[in-house]
């Protein structure tokens, strides 16, 4: 059986206020561009669907449009649970009738978990949609007010599961969460904090019982525990601190139990996130239509910086100064008074501010510009 997973759309997320929905289609498209070439049986969708709780029109326009192409054009099987940024009601509005037709989703914890069953020419293969739940659910649903840490939590979940798993068979975990293996998991600046202090984590040691576990949540694509537990990561790059990860599609085939087979399949961004640095008339020799994070290293006043790099950098998303010298609340020039000439009062002006002396050529052109000054008068 091959599957694909995904996770972490953010549909309709924005980066310092502008859209991402253009690049979100693009990189759906490529998805519904293997799905017609590699022809797997299921989609999965780990949460984080949309990337806030009331998403725009426009949003929900586009999951719709790609939903309905893979479910009912291609005919491919889609498991979809909630994040912690989705609103699982909303989000599972009419699952009993869109199951019907081959969209299946969880969009909050609910016991017995969610579970879908396929088939192939090995046997039963068996789904089991886990989407995310805070303590108080979780405690909640159990009926077990005890409960007051997330690790125990989560295995007390796990266990209702086992009960009834059939052995034997193949089982497929779809999750959304921190697990956490034998190494710290990668985070990425994007990712919002599930808990306060990051309590809200489980072990991997939870899911070695499963064939694959699809997690959600983290943004760079990592395994947590082994290679059959893995974060698809985000399908696009969320901030400038991912700039330098790459993006996929992960791709599982499954056979005989325990046997699987995982590539992860490339996806290409419509635009890249890039930093660049430099002065600003170095910067503006360049043109590119990529996120870009600019760092000028000029040290004097700017007029318009940012203005200037748009007309090269349409799409630049922050600007910051590594050398900038932030003038000071007052400037006082002692033993000097109105009777000094100007070029020696500007060279005072010149060492308070910026802390150091001109140089023979910043005198020359101050004397160039006080003798035009003068000519103009006259």
């Amino acid at each position: 059986m091959r599957i694909f997973h995904l996770a972490d759309l953010h549909i309709g997320k924005k980066l310092n206020g502008v859209p991402l929905l253009e690049d979100q289609k693009a990189v759906l498209e490529q998805v519904l561009a293997e799905i017609t070439y590699r022809q797997p049986d299921v989609l999965i969708l780990a949460g984080d669907v949309y990337d806030r709780r009331m998403p725009p029109v426009e949003a929900v326009n586009l999951l719709d449009e790609f939903l309905s192409k893979v479910v009912l054009d291609l005919k491919v099987t889609v498991l979809v649970i909630g994040g912690n940024h989705d609103s699982g009601e909303r989000l599972g509005f009419a699952n009993g009738i869109l199951a019907k037709a081959g969209l299946h989703v969880a969009g909050r914890l609910s016991l017995p978990i969610y579970e879908v069953v396929k088939e192939d020419d090995y046997g039963k293969v068996y789904f089991h949609l886990l989407p995310y739940a805070d303590l108080a659910t979780i405690r909640y649903l159990l009926q077990e007010e005890t409960l007051t840490d997330y690790q125990e939590a989560m295995a007390a979940v796990l266990a209702t599961l086992k009960q009834h798993c059939v052995e034997n068979e193949r089982h497929v975990l779809i999750a959304h969460g921190v697990v956490i293996g034998e190494e710290e998991p990668q985070y990425s600046e994007s990712e919002r904090e599930l808990s306060i202090g990051g309590t809200e984590c489980w072990s991997s040691n939870l899911l070695q019982q499963f064939d694959y576990v699809a997690l959600g949540h983290l943004h760079r694509a990592q395994c947590s525990g082994n290679e059959a537990i893995r974060y698809a990561g985000a399908p696009l790059k969320y901030s400038f601190a991912e700039e330098n990860q790459e993006k996929s599609l992960v791709q599982i085939d499954l056979t005989a139990k325990g046997q699987r087979k995982i590539t992860l399949i490339p996806l290409k961004p419509l635009r890249e996130m890039r930093t660049i640095k430099g002065t600003l008339q170095t910067l503006l020799r360049e043109q590119s239509e990529d996120y870009i994070r600019a760092i000028l290293t000029d040290t004097g006043e700017l007029l318009e910086p940012m203005a200037q790099l748009k007309t090269a950098y349409p799409y630049i998303l922050e600007l910051s100064r590594e050398n900038q010298q932030l003038p000071q609340s007052s400037v006082n020039l002692p033993n000097l008074s109105v009777k000094n000439s100007p070029q020696t009062l500007f060279a005072e002006f010149y060492r308070q501010i910026l802390g150091e002396e001109m140089t023979e050529a910043e005198t020359n052109w101050l004397l160039k510009i006080l003798d035009a000054i003068h000519k103009e008068a006259i």
